[in-house]
């Protein structure tokens, strides 16, 4: 069974974010990007709205990424600071590593575990 976590705050993020705070997702897989080899895919259990040069948006995925050195995410975790960004192109969830261009970064988070029972 996939980990589920909850994003409890968001900073330097667009205003239309805070409002959707807190909202919950499932860890799908970990990707290797270019900069990080343990980013993780994320579906959305409620999508987030999102205004995009002026249009209107739906993000139904999020990436995720440590902040501090040292740390990693794990199906275990309990709570963490981590990078938050939307995925942009649906191909990216198939891909075999992350590209970035495929992802739109918006915040960083703080984000806990959440039991399923």
């Amino acid at each position: 069974m996939a980990a589920r976590l909850r994003v409890t705050s968001v900073d330097s993020a667009p205003e239309d974010l805070y409002e959707q705070v807190p909202f919950t997702a499932r860890l799908l897989r970990k990707v290797a990007g270019p900069d990080m080899p343990d980013y993780w895919l994320a579906e959305l259990d409620k999508p987030l709205s999102w205004v995009d040069a002026w249009a209107s948006r739906q993000v139904t995925h999020i990436v995720l990424g440590t902040r501090h050195e040292g740390q990693t995410i794990t199906e275990d975790f309990t709570r963490l600071t981590v990078g938050l960004a939307y995925v942009t192109d649906p191909s990216a969830l198939n891909d075999a590593d992350l590209s970035l261009a495929k992802c739109r970064y918006v915040a960083i988070g703080q984000m806990e575990a959440v039991s399923d029972a």
